[in-house]
């Protein structure tokens, strides 16, 4: 069983109100009305091991046994309320950015079936009226056309069937997507937003956890349990493997194979300095802000650069499809 991101955001939010306000857990979780969670504290299971079982992330689960550790519940609330609702608020901005694209899509899409389903089939009728030689885009527009009449049902049943493929086998088959999400992170454009959304997530995620108590290769091993990237996975295994032996997180991010894919040469000086003067935590804290900052700015820049490309690319397929099928009649026009 587990949660999404907003079921999680919703029940933190509310223990950490209530928790705040002088409650104890166990009435406070009453109050929110959350019986599983009920259950398990009046059975004298601890928090951390009902939301486990629950489904939160373990993210969450972690900073909550930190805070059960330290007796400091609070604090693991706030930073769990501040990581989920960054988290939320990043993927709205993708989904936004993302948004207009596929209507555009979508619409283009349509256009293109009912113009080679309907349109063009009714000019070709009418151009065998013609005693003359069609215009060679004209000609090619109409064998498009026959070809889509006669072979649409078949290709649509291909896609579907190599789409589902692709998700059964990007389910069953780690390799494939660990192939794929590096894949995205190599893009031109996209690759940057993925770099700075996992590079963001990964900086704040060790800071929370490192700010609570935790050693840097627990935060590091709790970070890679919750990544839902094949290459932060990877690269925290290494890292860990790496300190593990004695070198430095900045040593340690140089000698990974992707490190410097990841990581910026500024940041590893900064974490140079954050090492060199104890506070890593802070400095991780501050280079998922800036990453968070150039992640929104990559977000605009697309949102901005996608609409006039895709209004040019729309223009280009309807105009030059109405030029195709009007180019006869010009000529007619002109001999007349």
């Amino acid at each position: 069983m587990s949660m999404t991101d907003q079921q999680q955001l919703d029940i933190t939010r509310k223990l950490l109100t209530l928790t705040k306000s002088g409650l104890p857990l166990l009435d406070a979780v009453k109050l929110i009305g959350i019986k599983s969670i009920e259950e398990g504290l009046t059975t004298g299971r601890s928090l951390s091991v009902i939301m486990d079982q629950c489904g939160f992330y373990p993210f969450c689960v972690g900073l909550i046994r930190s805070g059960e550790a330290t007796g400091d519940l609070l604090a693991s609330l706030e930073s769990i309320n501040l990581h989920l609702d960054k988290k939320i608020k990043l993927k709205k901005k993708l989904k936004k950015s993302l948004t207009y694209p596929c209507i555009v899509g979508i619409t283009a899409c349509l256009v293109l079936f009912v113009i080679f389903q309907w349109v063009v089939p009714t000019f070709e009728v009418m151009f065998s009226n013609f005693n003359a030689t069609l215009p060679w885009p004209t000609r090619l527009l109409i064998q498009y056309s026959q070809w889509f009449q006669a072979y649409f049902l078949y290709t649509s049943l291909l896609v579907c069937c190599l789409i589902v493929l692709i998700v059964f086998y990007w389910k069953y088959s780690a390799n494939f997507q660990k192939k794929f999400d590096r894949l995205m992170m190599l893009l031109p454009f996209w690759g940057k937003i993925r770099i700075a959304a996992a590079i963001s997530q990964w900086g704040k995620s060790i800071a929370t956890f490192h700010q609570h108590g935790i050693p840097i290769l627990d935060a590091i091993k709790e970070t890679a349990l919750n990544s839902n990237d094949w290459v932060i996975y990877q690269f925290c295994i290494e890292l860990k493997n790496y300190l593990s032996q004695g070198w430095s997180l900045s040593e340690s991010i140089s000698m990974t194979s992707h490190g410097t894919m990841l990581m910026k040469p500024e940041h590893l000086q900064l974490i140079r300095v954050g090492e060199a003067s104890g506070d890593l935590s802070y400095v991780l804290d501050v280079i998922a802000n800036q990453e968070e900052e150039a992640l929104d700015q990559l977000i605009d820049q697309l949102s901005q650069s996608m609409e006039p490309v895709l209004m040019i690319f729309m223009g280009l397929i309807v105009g030059t499809l109405i030029i195709a099928l009007y180019l006869p009649i010009f000529e007619m026009g002109q001999i007349l």
